[in-house]
């Protein structure tokens, strides 16, 4: 299992690689930004929950995008790369990186993400597999909704979210997008006896996303 420094080291290795591929230095904050802010949400909200260990889903969280930086250059499903590249070092991020694009670990059919697969069906044959042999834990929800409340800005709400996302790709979030990641929501202040978003004080969750937002159109 690796530790926090650990974790942070493989971040800090990918910085290093990916600037000496051509990243412009000052663009990196826009990773480190998402999964440091999915870590710190998924490690808040497990902190008020008994039986969970924060300190591990930590680790987990700060991971699951390990290889999203590099799989268009290999063409093959970020989740697939990063399983790969932790199974070695730490089974949960491992998990982490397989799961957490698919909300409730369900994955559609072949036909409707095979984009997402570049097309490679053994590739997607593993992940459906996994999902399938693997029951869902708590672990794997937390890290999924975290992973939707931290965007290149750090930590932000669902709504902000979303809008940030169609924003990018100048599209309308899709409902069967959505509605998974709300019911995770729900699901998450069950646990809490609350809502998540108030374990977040204003300076962590982005005030003036709106504002900024508006002035980037």
């Amino acid at each position: 299992m690796l530790t926090k420094t650990e974790a942070k080291s493989l971040i800090d290795q990918l910085r290093d690689k990916e600037i000496s591929l051509g990243r412009v230095p000052d663009t990196w904050y826009t990773y480190e930004n998402h999964v440091l802010g999915v870590a710190k949400v998924a490690q808040t909200i497990a902190q008020k929950i008994e039986g969970l260990n924060p300190e591990r889903i930590y680790v987990a969280a700060m991971l699951h995008d390990i290889s999203r930086t590099e799989e268009e250059r290999e063409k093959r499903f970020h989740g697939i790369l990063g399983y790969e590249k932790l199974i070695d070092l730490d089974a949960d991020a491992a998990r982490s990186a397989i799961t957490h694009m698919f909300p409730w670990n369900i994955i559609p059919p072949f036909e409707s993400c095979s984009k997402m697969f570049f097309g490679n069906k053994a590739d997607y044959d593993f992940v459906a597999a996994f999902l399938k042999n693997n029951p869902r834990t708590d672990v794997d929800l937390l890290i999924q909704l975290s992973d939707t409340m931290a965007n290149k800005d750090g930590i932000v709400t669902l709504e902000q979210r979303a809008q940030e996302y169609a924003q990018r790709f100048n599209i309308s979030i899709p409902k069967e997008m959505i509605e998974p990641r709300y019911k995770l929501k729900a699901y998450f202040d069950d646990k809490i006896g609350g809502n998540v978003y108030d374990l977040f004080k204003a300076k962590d969750i982005d005030v003036n996303y709106q504002s900024k937002v508006q002035k980037e159109r």
